[in-house]
C-alpha cells in the first residue's frame, strides 16, 4: 500500500485547524508528521478532559485520537518497512487498546502512557526527514 493511497484521508484529521492548507502540498513524510503532532494534541486533550471530568470532551478527543492511530496503522508499508512496520503496527495496536482502557477507567495516567509511547516514535520520524525527502526526490526523478 502506498503512502499516497493510504493517507488520502489525512485531510479529515486537520479540518478546522490551521494546517488545512499545509496538508494539500505536504509530502507523505510530512503528512505522517502532521498526524503524529495532531495525535499528541488529541491525547493531551483527552488526558485533560479526564482530569476535569469532562465526559463529552473526553469522548470526542479520544475518538479522534483513536481514528488517527488507526490511520497511522493503515499507512504502514509492510513490504518496504518489514520489521519496523510490524513493530509499529503492534505498538499502534497497543496504544489504541490502552487508550480505550484509559477512557473506560477515566485514568489520565494510562493516557500519559500512550503519550510517552508516541513521543519517541514521532521523534524518530522527525529525525528521518532529510532521508525521506531524498528518497521522495529520487522517486520523482525516475
Amino acid at each position: 500500500m502506498s503512502y499516497k493511497k493510504s493517507l488520502r484521508g489525512a485531510a479529515q484529521y486537520v479540518q478546522g485547524t490551521s494546517r488545512e492548507a499545509e496538508v494539500a502540498d505536504a509530502s507523505p513524510h510530512r503528512l505522517i508528521q502532521i498526524l503524529m503532532e495532531i495525535l499528541l494534541g488529541r491525547l493531551a486533550a483527552t488526558k485533560g478532559a479526564i482530569e476535569r471530568e469532562d465526559a463529552l470532551a473526553r469522548t470526542q478527543m479520544s475518538t479522534r485520537a483513536l481514528a488517527i492511530i488507526t490511520e497511522l496503522r493503515t499507512s504502514l508499508d509492510f513490504e518496504k518497512g518489514k520489521e519496523v512496520a510490524i513493530t509499529l503496527n503492534s505498538l499502534y495496536d497497543y496504544m489504541g487498546r490502552r487508550l480505550m482502557q484509559a477512557v473506560s477507567a477515566d485514568d489520565p495516567a494510562m493516557v500519559e502512557e500512550v503519550i510517552n509511547l508516541m513521543k519517541p516514535v514521532k521523534e524518530g520520524w522527525d529525525a528521518i526527514k532529510d532521508e525521506a525527502e531524498k528518497v521522495l526526490q529520487s522517486a520523482k526523478e525516475q
